[in-house]
């Protein structure tokens, strides 16, 4: 069946794209319902293309594949100060070393007792790059292995997104629960309310778009196209294609590392990077293959609830071997699996303000780390 919007009406299709992506965006700053807006983009796209409005197929989604993905890359890692995160994140970041440990273990026990696919280990590598780093870290390994465009990557995503919402309420009502946060960690810190580091600041985001620009913006792009090209390149001399996104990666933390000061003069990057990939989201749900969703979606989801549920096991190992206690373990834990804001918005909701930047800082070393190991898993290293 033909859909509504012809696949060579590209202007057509990306202003629909846009348009959800648009609605996203607003709903990801409803405190309620935000946390669904990345699997919002996935659905409703995967329901326009099944009522057939916009195409399975079209020269516009190649496009967005093969640009957006390594342009989002550095516009989400000009912050990625190594230094500074090695020097402000005290003991967060120990127990995140033990919670991308306890990420890269919990996949590979899911993938021995799942058949999610045949070549599973490609697959677990991209999950695991999406919990150890963020979604964007998920799209650049799957580019990295050839397998954005494949149909069971939208079921995949949308999958591990559902089964992702009763670990992130878990994680929540954790503290809350005395017996099970006990378990959790029998070691446990004084509530800190009133000890506010003079660096905490709740709402302020990682790249604050206060400064924002048109020659902000556009030098933020241009220097990331810059990275682009050079990795790229090094991919064709190596004839290697995760190369590229492995250098893209590298060159972008190197940047934030070495030249701290210039590259926080950038601002609106960080939110430029956001909708390139909220874009990749809608098409990935377009070419989800609905014969495959009833096939293989349980299986996954088992896999998301084997990988999250032995993490937390993991983390609470962890938190005793290293005298750790809940509070570290559990802001650890959510840097890694869900990504710096939701470690903050959880510190700042629990009263632990001492622990909103380490919580920061530590997810954006996921960031920069997470296309590595995954790409690593991929290719059973």
């Amino acid at each position: 069946m033909q859909a509504l919007i012809a696949a060579d009406n590209s202007l057509a299709i990306f202003a629909v794209l846009m348009t959800v992506v648009a609605l996203a965006c607003w709903l990801e700053r409803r405190p309620r319902v935000g946390q669904f807006a990345v699997i919002g983009i996935i659905v409703v796209c995967m329901l326009l293309n099944g009522l057939s409005i916009l195409p399975h197929a079209s020269p516009v989604y190649r496009i967005i594949n093969d640009y957006f993905v390594p342009l989002a890359i550095p516009l989400m890692l000009f912050n990625a100060d190594i230094k500074r995160i090695w020097r402000e994140s005290g003991v967060v970041l120990t127990a995140f070393i033990g919670a991308t440990l306890a990420t890269v273990l919990a996949t590979l026990l899911a993938l021995n007792l799942t058949a999610i696919h045949s070549e599973e280990t490609v697959w677990g590598g991209i999950v695991a790059a999406g919990f150890i780093g963020s979604s964007g870290n998920t799209i650049a390994v799957a580019a990295a292995l050839e397998k954005a465009s494949d149909p069971f990557f939208g079921l995949l995503l949308a999958s591990m997104y559902v089964a992702t919402v009763p670990c992130v309420a878990l994680m929540l009502a954790m503290p809350g629960i005395p017996w099970l946060w006990r378990r959790f960690s029998p070691l446990q810190r004084p509530d800190d309310t009133e000890l506010v580091n003079t660096h905490d600041n709740a709402s302020a985001p990682v790249d604050p778009a206060g400064g924002t620009s048109a020659a902000s913006l556009s030098a933020a792009l241009a220097l990331s196209a810059l990275i682009c090209w050079c990795g790229d390149y090094l991919a064709q001399l190596t004839d290697f294609t995760p190369t590229k996104f492995l250098v893209i990666s590298l060159l972008s933390v190197l940047l934030a590392t070495a030249l701290p000061r210039p590259m926080q003069r950038l601002h609106g990057h960080q939110q430029l990077g956001h909708i390139l990939l909220y874009m990749i989201f809608a098409i990935i749900g377009v070419q989800v293959d609905f014969s495959i969703a009833f096939e293989s979606g349980s299986q996954i989801m088992l896999f998301a609830v084997i990988l999250l549920g032995t993490h937390l096991v993991l983390m609470a190992l962890f938190g005793r071997l290293f005298n750790i206690a809940g509070p570290e373990l559990l802001i650890a834990s959510n840097a890694c699996l869900l990504g710096p804001p939701t470690a903050a918005a959880m510190a700042a909701s629990r009263g632990w303000h001492s622990l909103i930047t380490p919580g920061i800082l530590c997810g954006v070393l996921g960031y920069s780390i997470a296309n590595f190991i995954g790409v690593a898993i991929a290719h059973g290293f």
